[in-house]
C-alpha cells in the first residue's frame, strides 16, 4: 500500500465527523489568516504613528491589536476542542476496530505473537495514526494559512523583494521531504522496539513471583535497561533527524534576513519604499521562519503517523478474520456424539496428529492419556475448532465441523483447563462469562454452589462482587479452578473438555473439585485428558496416545489385561507404592539411565 493510499483510507475515518472536522478547518483557515495582522499593522504604527507623530492612529491601532488578538483566540479555541474531539473519536474507532479484528482471528495467529507487540498496534501505533489524522492537517492548515498570510503581506508591501525570499524555497523544501521520509523508516523500527519492550514488560510483571523466587530483579532489571536503550537509539536516530530540519531552516532564513535587510535599507535611502513598508516586510518574513520551522515539524508528524497507519493496515489486512460460518447449520445439544474420522494435524511443518479415528458416544466419557507431547490437547483444541484438521474430519451427530455454525457449536462446548483464565472483575462477573446475555445472581450462586464454591466466596470481603486482580491473584489455584468449574456449569454445554483440571492440585484440593466435576459431567459428552491414571479409571473409554498417534483404546480393565502402554504407563505411575503417584514423565526421569 502506498503512501497515498494508506493516508486516504486514514482520512476515511473522518467521515463519520465532517461536520465538526470542516468547522475545525475553517477556523484554522481564519485563525492561519488573522496571523498576519501584527505585521500589515507595523507599517501604519511606524508611517503614522512614529514618523507621522498621528495621535489619532495610536488609539485605532491598539484598538484593532486588541479586537485581532480576541477574535483571533475565541476561534482558535473553537478549532483546538473541535479538532480534539475529532482525534479522540477516530482513535476509539481504530482501536475498537482493532481490537475487534483481533479478538476474531483464529488461534494460529497468535502463535509467535506476543501480547506486549499487540498491545503496542493498539496504543503507540494508533496514537502516531492520530497525529496523521487530524493533529497534522490542523497544525499544517494552520502553519500553511499563515503563511500565506505573511508571503501576502510581504507581496504586498514590495514584491521584488518577496520574489528573492522565495527563490530559497524549493532546495528547502526537498530536503525537508527527504528528511521525513528518513523519520517514516525510523519510525517504522521504532514501533517494533516498543512492541518488544511492552512484551518484556507484561512478561516481567506476570511473572513476577518467578522473578522474586529465583531473586532475579537484578537479572530482569538489567534485560529491561538493554531493551529500553535499544528503543532510546532509535528513537533518538529520528529525533536527531527532526531537529536538523528546523535549524536549517532558522540557519538559511538568517542568512537570507540579513541580506534583504541590506538591500531593503538600500532602498528605503533611495526613497523607493517607505521605513514602515520595509519594517512590515521584515515582519512579515521574519513572522515567515515559526510556521515553516512548524511545518518541518508537522510533516515529521505526518510520516510517524503514515507508519503506524502501515503498520496498523497491514495487521488489518494479513490476516483474515475466523470463518464463523453465520450461515451454517445451527448446533442444537448432542445427541448421537462426536467422531473423528482419520484426523491428521501439524503446526508449521511439525506433526503432532496422525491419522486419529475415534467416536465419542453423546453422553459418554473418554479419556485421553499419553506422555508429553503425544497430541493430548491438541486433540482436545481440535473439538472446538480451535484449529481444524490438516487431513480427516470431525463430526457431530453426523454433521461435518465446516458445514456448522462455528458459534453455534462452541455455544455447546465448555473448556475447562490446568491454566484458569480469570478478568480483572467480580467473581459474579467471572462466572457469569460463559452465559449468553444477563443472568439472574441466583442462577450465578446455583452454579458457584454445583461447583463447591460458594463458601469460600461467601467469605471473601466482597463476597460475589469481590474484584479477583489479574489472573485472579488474590485465590488459590483450587478457588479459581473452581469458579472455572462454577462457569462451565452455568453455561450447560452438552459437550465439556476437561484439560488436566486436577492434575496441580493438592489431595484435598483435588477431592473437593473431582466432586463438581462429577456433577458437571453426569450427563455430558466429556473428554478428559489427564496425566494423573487414577482420574481415568472410571471412564467409559480411555485413548492412548503415543507420538500423535492412536495406538490403544478400551476401558481401563481391558487395557491393563492387554498390557500395552497404558499398562506401562499405569504401573510406572503407582510403583511406588500405594499413596504415592507421579506423573508418568517424572517417573521417567526417576529411572536409570532416563533424561537428565
Amino acid at each position: 500500500m502506498t503512501r497515498t493510499e494508506t493516508y486516504l483510507r486514514l482520512l476515511g475515518y473522518l467521515k463519520p465527523y465532517w461536520g465538526r472536522f470542516g468547522v475545525a478547518v475553517a477556523c484554522t483557515f481564519v485563525v492561519g489568516s488573522l496571523s498576519a495582522g501584527p505585521a500589515l499593522l507595523v507599517k501604519y504604527a511606524v508611517d503614522d504613528v512614529l514618523i507621522a507623530r498621528d495621535g489619532s492612529m495610536v488609539q485605532l491601532i491598539a484598538a484593532a491589536v486588541v479586537v485581532l488578538f480576541a477574535f483571533r483566540a475565541v476561534v482558535g479555541y473553537v478549532q483546538g476542542y473541535c479538532m480534539y474531539w475529532v482525534g479522540q473519536r477516530v482513535v476509539m474507532d481504530l482501536r475498537n476496530e482493532l481490537h475487534r479484528h483481533l479478538i476474531q482471528l483464529p488461534m494460529r495467529f497468535f502463535e509467535g505473537k506476543t501480547t506486549g507487540e499487540l498491545m503496542a498496534k493498539s496504543l503507540y501505533d494508533i496514537s502516531l495514526m492520530q497525529k496523521a489524522a487530524t493533529s497534522s492537517i490542523r497544525d499544517l492548515g494552520k502553519e500553511f494559512f499563515t503563511f500565506i498570510a505573511l508571503v501576502g503581506v510581504a507581496v504586498y508591501q514590495n514584491p521584488k523583494m518577496t520574489l528573492i525570499f522565495l527563490v530559497v524555497f524549493p532546495p528547502v523544501g526537498f530536503l525537508i521531504a527527504r528528511m521525513g521520509e528518513k523519520v517514516r523508516r525510523i519510525t517504522r523500527g521504532s514501533q517494533e522496539r516498543i512492541g518488544s519492550l511492552s512484551a518484556l514488560m507484561k512478561e516481567t510483571y506476570t511473572g513476577m513471583r518467578v522473578v522474586k523466587a529465583f531473586g532475579a530483579e537484578d537479572f530482569e532489571g538489567a534485560r529491561f535497561a538493554r531493551a529500553n536503550l535499544s528503543f532510546f537509539r532509535r528513537i533518538m536516530g529520528a529525533m536527531r533527524v527532526r531537529a536538523l530540519a528546523p535549524s536549517l531552516v532558522e540557519g538559511i532564513g538568517g542568512a537570507l534576513a540579513g541580506g534583504i535587510l541590506w538591500f531593503g535599507a538600500l532602498m528605503v535611502m533611495r526613497g523607493e519604499v517607505t521605513a514602515g513598508e520595509l519594517s512590515s516586510f521584515l515582519v512579515a518574513v521574519g513572522m515567515v521562519y515559526s510556521p515553516l520551522k512548524s511545518l518541518t515539524r508537522v510533516y515529521h508528524n505526518l510520516m510517524e503517523g503514515l507508519a503506524g497507519s502501515q503498520a496498523v493496515f497491514e495487521l488489518m489486512d494479513a490476516h483474515a478474520p475466523e470463518a464463523m460460518n453465520p450461515g451454517g447449520r445451527p448446533m442444537g445439544r448432542l445427541t448421537r456424539g462426536i467422531r473423528l474420522e482419520g484426523v491428521s494435524f501439524a503446526y508449521e511443518d511439525a506433526p503432532v496428529l496422525r491419522d486419529i479415528t475415534l467416536e465419542i458416544p453423546a453422553g459418554k466419557v473418554l479419556a485421553v492419556v499419553g506422555l508429553s507431547g503425544a497430541g493430548k490437547t491438541t486433540l482436545l483444541d481440535l473439538i472446538p475448532r480451535f484449529y481444524a484438521p490438516a487431513a480427516g474430519r470431525i463430526t457431530y451427530d453426523g454433521v461435518e465441523g465446516g458445514e456448522l455454525d462455528l458459534r453455534s457449536l462452541r455455544s455447546q462446548i465448555a473448556v475447562v483447563g490446568q491454566l484458569v483464565n480469570l478478568f480483572n472483575d467480580t467473581v459474579a462477573n467471572n462466572i457469569a462469562y460463559a452465559a449468553e446475555g444477563p443472568v439472574d445472581p441466583g442462577a450465578v450462586e446455583a452454579a458457584a454452589r454445583a461447583a463447591n464454591a460458594h463458601g469460600f466466596i461467601s467469605a471473601l470481603p466482597g463476597g460475589y462482587g469481590t474484584l479477583l486482580g489479574e489472573e485472579g491473584v488474590r485465590l488459590s489455584g483450587g478457588e479459581r479452578q473452581r469458579i472455572a468449574i462454577a462457569r462451565a456449569i452455568l453455561r450447560d454445554p452438552s459437550i465439556l473438555l476437561l484439560d488436566e483440571a486436577t492434575s496441580s492440585l493438592d489431595s484435598e484440593s483435588e477431592k473437593i473439585i473431582q466432586e463438581a466435576l462429577d456433577r458437571l459431567m453426569r450427563g455430558r459428552t466429556t473428554v478428559v485428558v489427564a496425566h494423573r491414571l487414577s482420574t481415568v479409571r472410571a471412564a467409559d473409554a480411555i485413548a492412548v496416545l503415543d507420538d500423535g498417534q492412536l495406538v490403544d483404546l478400551g476401558g481401563h480393565h481391558v487395557l491393563m489385561e492387554r498390557g500395552g502402554l497404558y499398562h506401562k504407563l499405569y504401573k510406572m505411575q503407582f510403583a511406588s507404592g500405594p499413596g504415592e503417584e507421579v506423573r508418568p514423565d517424572e517417573q521417567l526421569l526417576r529411572q536409570p539411565g532416563g533424561p537428565a
